[in-house]
């Protein structure tokens, strides 16, 4: 197994077809990260070279709430390994971060984490615990 990370001109190369072929079609990014080798992949959501926006969608293949879309659109996806406040929801702030190419959303109130959620459907599930606090 090579352990030696891939470097930025080649992880760069993909991602400028990608986004050359894809414009701005996020659906269209999904399935060309998704097509990619694992290493590639998990390098390039958490490079400068996808917004927070495009990786959000190519975990969950869903638009967030409004306040969240705006924060992720315009935030480098080379936050997420630290985690990125996306807004709030019913008085709950929701992080959203990737951890070992895992993507991770954790809900949280002024003083504490609540509840973290890994895996294709933890917005749901993080907007369901929400809704059913409340």
């Amino acid at each position: 197994m090579n352990d030696e990370p891939i470097p930025f001109a080649v992880l760069s190369e993909v991602v400028d077809r990608i986004l050359e072929d894809c414009d701005e079609d996020v659906v269209c990014t999904r399935m060309r990260l998704t097509a990619l080798d694992p290493a590639m992949r998990d390098a390039i959501v958490v490079s400068d070279l996808l917004n927070a926006w495009q990786v959000f969608y190519y975990f969950f293949q869903e638009q967030p709430f409004d306040d969240a879309f705006e924060i992720l659109a315009f935030t480098p996806a080379s936050v997420l390994p630290q985690g990125i406040s996306i807004g709030e929801y019913r008085e709950c702030t929701l992080t959203f971060a990737v951890t070992n190419g895992r993507p991770v959303i954790i809900v949280s109130d002024d003083l504490q984490e609540m509840r973290r959620f890994s895996g294709p459907h933890a917005y749901q599930e993080a907007i369901r615990f929400i809704d059913t606090e409340e």
